[in-house]
């Protein structure tokens, strides 16, 4: 995926770059209003379309200038603006606006794709060139000399059409037009219902909100047929779009264009023939029963004499569905095909290994899944386009999942137990009477101002004061923040989680707390992190947001973990420890170490990384497996993690 960069965000910046741009393009406008696009166009065509959520626009350059100062000329101000380039994808102007003289302070999002047809956004003349950071700012400029460098290549005379310069030429003409809210005379002329269900078909491509667009697309498709003679194939029960040429160019164009920004090639073919872990993708949290081969399931789930499947293969190649042969096939049969597919995706995933007894729902889980991540290309725009026949289930899973476990009788996989050794169970209920719970924290401000992301914070912690000496205490707190964000297309997400352990001597953290230099200090940059907020007590750190590193670590970090993941694909997993040997001599408990410190504060107040922890479970068990670490007793994830990188550090300080 394009690293997207900020390169301004107040307006006052913004419009100094957009004028520059126009004095490159002329004065001979290219289009009299912005181009209204996506759900809120959607919802002005067809009333029962779901409720939009923003406006989205395409503009030129002198448009998106107005659209500032009109925001700026009435009772209306940027709640936060940016404009975002993505080299070799294009410019885009986020941000959110609001009238904070009305009563209910309405909140307008917006996002604009900026369209030329003489400077090219995709490609910026570089100005960041010997800077180390991967998202500069305008901001971290001296003068606005340096932000009157920026410039984007111009086209050359004779060059292939981006597809949001298509769309604004093809809606010249169009007289439909709606106003922006809050802006007076700020017209809008909405796309036609062609251009947007092409639109829609072009995002398909990206996976986030798969449900959401599959559902829109399909929506739009009707009401697309409405206004066309092309009657729907009785037979095939499904309408096939019918686009003239032009918007045929422009979808192929946008799709190109979606798979360069988001790195989403569609060029695969479909593979069944694999072991169950490779079709499960290793997933560690969910239970894969190994009872009955992948290729007798196919056998249980058939429509004819055998699996459909078999009758596509190429025997010159590994691919066994290729699209010649699948091509031939009637139409039925092709749905029949995909529907074998989708049959085994969730007797072995959902039903099988009794994740869920609804047949119903476990086939439609796996129908998405099947859409979402293990398909591309042409099988996968075929389930796309065929969505609605192949969500209907015909076949009874649910006996043929009950048959298989009576057969091969199952044990539910259940959560693990962590039992301690009665040493250690001993030295930890003789710390317990010493052991206080910390029922309240300062609340973590959030200062994400984008409703494009969300934040939970956790907090928990505990006080142990020494029983030889009362006046002494350490306090142990765990901080875990999940951050969702979306990118402005609304088309990529992005979660990250950080957690932190700290143990320190209760007195640092109260001086800690009440340093109130350097008041901005603890902020965190959202540029960096993609989350912004600052945090009381001054002890989480944060993980900057493509080098991975953690900032602001110091020696009372005794765990610190980080784990993200971009369309529900893992990245690797940072973790950086401390030994807490000295702190813990502090309480001059006998035989207290470090190790069992962090031992008993994880015992205690148990954390976990909702649906966060797979990739380090997974490693875990690798280590396990290959006799790293030893199976048993079994121990918190976190002091796995711990305990393999203190082993490091103190072999190579030996």
């Amino acid at each position: 995926m394009i690293k997207p960069q900020i390169i301004a965000d107040s307006y006052k910046e913004i419009l100094i770059i957009l004028n520059n741009i126009i004095k490159n393009e002329g004065n001979i406008p290219l289009i009299d209003y912005p181009v209204l696009i996506g759900s809120r166009a959607a919802k002005w065509h067809i009333y029962s379309f779901r409720e939009p959520n923003d406006w989205d626009l395409m503009a030129t350059p002198l448009q998106t200038t107005l659209f500032i100062n009109k925001v700026k000329e009435y009772n209306a101000t940027f709640k936060y603006i940016k404009l975002i380039y993505y080299p070799g994808g294009g410019l885009i102007l986020a941000g959110e606006y609001i009238d904070k003289y009305t009563a209910d302070k309405k909140l307008i999002s917006f996002y604009i794709e900026l369209v030329s047809e003489k400077v090219d956004f995709r490609n910026m003349k570089s100005i960041f060139e010997g800077n180390s950071e991967d998202n500069m700012k305008v901001d971290d400029m001296q003068d606005d000399d340096e932000i009157n460098k920026i410039e984007f290549e111009r086209f050359n005379d004779v060059h292939p059409k981006m597809s949001a310069l298509m769309i604004l030429e093809l809606c010249c003409n169009i007289e439909d037009k709606t106003m922006l809210p809050l802006l007076s005379n700020f017209l809008c002329i909405v796309a036609p219902l062609k251009i947007l269900e092409a639109l829609k078909t072009s995002l398909i491509y990206c996976q986030a909100d798969l449900h959401k667009n599959i559902s829109d697309l399909h929506l739009l498709r009707d009401y697309v047929a409405l206004t066309q003679t092309k009657k729907k194939n009785i037979a095939e029960d499904l309408y096939s779009p019918q686009r003239d040429e032009l918007i045929e160019l422009i979808l192929e164009t946008r799709i190109k264009e979606t798979e360069i920004i988001y790195s989403k090639p569609g060029a695969y073919s479909i593979n069944l023939n694999m072991s169950n872990d490779d079709f499960l993708e290793y997933e560690d949290n969910l239970f894969v029963q190994k009872c009955i081969s992948h290729e007798d399931l196919y056998e249980l789930v058939k429509y004819g004499d055998h699996p459909i499947y078999q009758g596509l293969r190429d025997g010159q190649s590994k691919e066994l569905i290729k699209k010649s042969l699948f091509e031939k096939l009637d139409y039925q049969t092709k749905i029949n095909c995909m529907k074998e597919v989708v049959m085994v995706i969730a007797l072995e995933r959902y039903l099988i290994p009794m994740i869920s007894n609804d047949q119903e729902n476990s086939y439609k889980l796996a129908l998405f899944r099947f859409c979402a991540k293990l398909t591309k290309g042409w099988f996968h725009q075929f389930a796309i386009d065929n969505y609605p026949r192949l969500s209907n289930l015909d076949k009874d899973l649910l006996s043929i999942a009950h048959n298989i476990i009576e057969k091969f009788p199952i044990k539910q996989k259940k959560p693990d137990v962590i039992l301690l050794d009665p040493e250690t169970q001993a030295i930890f209920e003789s710390i317990r009477p010493y052991t206080k719970t910390i029922s309240s924290f300062d609340e973590i401000r959030d200062y994400d101002e984008s409703d494009n992301s969300y934040t939970d914070v956790k907090r928990t912690g505990i006080k142990i004061t020494s029983p030889i000496n009362s006046d002494v205490s350490i306090t142990a707190i765990i901080t875990i923040i999940n951050n969702e964000y979306r990118d402005v297309y609304n088309t990529s997400k992005t979660d990250r989680w950080t957690a932190s352990v700290v143990i320190l001597p209760t007195n640092d953290l109260e001086i800690l707390s009440d340093d109130d230099e350097d008041e901005d200090s603890d902020s965190f940059d959202m540029d960096h992190v993609g989350i912004s907020f600052k945090d009381p007590l001054k002890i989480h750190p944060y993980q900057i947001r493509y080098s991975g590193k953690f900032s602001k670590l110091n020696s009372k970090h005794t765990f610190v973990l980080g784990i993200s993941s971009e369309d529900n694909i893992w990245e690797p997993v940072n973790i950086e420890v401390k030994s807490a040997d000295f702190v813990a001599s502090l309480l001059e408990i006998p035989d207290i170490t470090g190790d069992l410190l962090f031992k008993y504060v994880l015992d205690y107040l148990k954390p976990t990384l909702d649906f966060g922890e797979t990739p380090l479970e997974n490693w875990i068990n690798e280590l396990k497996s290959n006799g790293t670490i030893s199976i048993k007793p079994n121990q918190h994830l976190w002091y796995y993690a711990w305990n393999i990188r203190i082993s490091k550090q103190r072999l190579t300080l030996r």
